[in-house]
């Protein structure tokens, strides 16, 4: 074998060692109660800037890209009352992910759990709710508006991104019309309340 030849085969073969790269997908400190197959990112983020955030609220770059889904769990139950949570997911596109601190997945957060930046980085990929005009999504159950009929499905007092569910069914979050959505996305997520 010549020189040369071998010298392209060891560096080939360094180059795939060194490829690694984690194939899995993010874990929080938030159990998911939906499994959802994990979409490839197929476009390159969106400018996000005309969204504008409450007064003194920054979402430094990197910004997130467009949406890729909501991603819904029980936040806590209290009698026939449940507490269900969302959270805006965004694709691994041009390495946000690793970016701001989540290594080479798929997908991830906005930000880190805890990072200042996380509140106004969530209102920046999800916008604002169609129907309180508060930020964060809309909910849903059973394909109509939450708060609308209080008794089954009542908008949290406070935080936009939780919602009180009192029925068993499927409740869905939905992240403003005005955001963009990954094309192998959706703007909106699911839970079943048993």
């Amino acid at each position: 074998m010549s020189p040369i030849r071998a010298f392209a085969c060891a560096a080939i073969g360094l180059a795939l060692l060194s490829c690694g790269g984690s194939s899995t997908t993010p874990t929080t400190s938030r159990s998911p109660v939906v499994v959802v197959s994990t979409p490839t990112p197929s476009a390159a983020p969106t400018p996000q800037s005309s969204l504008n955030l409450p007064a003194g609220m920054v979402c430094p770059d990197p910004t997130p890209p467009p949406i890729l889904r909501m991603q819904l769990n029980i936040h806590g139950v209290d009698g026939n009352r449940t507490i269900l949570d969302s959270k805006p997911l965004v694709p691994n596109v041009n390495g946000y992910c690793e970016k701001v601190g989540f290594g080479d997945w798929k997908f991830c957060d906005t930000r880190m759990e805890g990072s200042p930046d996380r509140v106004a980085c969530d209102y920046l990929a999800t916008g604002r709710s169609d129907e309180t005009g508060r930020w964060g999504p809309t909910w849903y159950y059973q394909d109509v508006v939450c708060g609308s009929d209080p008794s089954v499905c009542a908008d949290h007092p406070t935080e936009q991104f939780l919602t009180v569910a009192k029925a068993k069914g499927a409740y869905e979050a939905c992240a403003s019309q005005d955001v963009p959505v990954d094309p192998s996305g959706s703007r909106c997520g699911e839970i079943q309340v048993e």
